[in-house]
């Protein structure tokens, strides 16, 4: 479990400030913060953060794979907790 949340801290060291760069511009534009962040998290950014770290990491995907860990089992993990997140968010506000 904690090798699952290490590669997702390391997603979303990429994923979080280009969705709060693309949330402020989009405030800037008069649309709202919070839903153009976490679209951005969930969709865009999160893309771009997996092709970064396929670009970057690739290397690392073997100390992943050692522990029994696909990419698909990682992608769908951090996508999973982004989503409950964005879940819980819209349902609170």
């Amino acid at each position: 479990m904690r090798s699952l949340f290490l590669f997702y801290k390391q997603i979303h060291s990429f994923n979080i400030p280009f969705s709060l760069a693309i949330a402020a511009l989009a405030y800037s534009q008069g649309g709202s913060f919070d839903i153009y962040f976490f679209l951005t998290v969930l969709t865009l950014g999160y893309m771009l953060s997996l092709y970064f770290f396929e670009v970057w990491y690739s290397n690392q995907y073997f100390f992943y794979y050692n522990l029994g860990l696909g990419k698909v089992k990682l992608f769908s993990f951090c996508f999973g907790i982004n989503a409950v997140i964005a879940l819980l968010y819209f349902l609170l506000f």
